[in-house]
């Protein structure tokens, strides 16, 4: 199944790690696994955004990644 994740920034500081999966038109904010979710740490927020990938990777989907914070 292909997934399309997305960073979003708020001006707070706070990342938010969001997910589309195939068919879908709206993009949900992951709650899970911890530290996706209004993460204002940057480091952790985005080793658990690498983490959450692989593991998506390692199950078979095809996976597109998009980063906001960085526009």
């Amino acid at each position: 199944m292909k997934i399309d994740l997305q960073v979003d920034y708020h001006p707070s500081g706070n990342r938010t790690l969001k997910q589309r999966n195939e068919g879908q038109t709206m993009w949900v904010d992951l709650q899970e696994p911890k530290g996706l979710l209004a993460n204002p740490d940057m480091g952790v927020f985005y080793r658990q955004v690498a983490k959450h990938l692989g593991d998506l990777v390692a199950m078979g989907h095809e996976v597109s990644y998009a980063d906001t914070s960085a526009d």
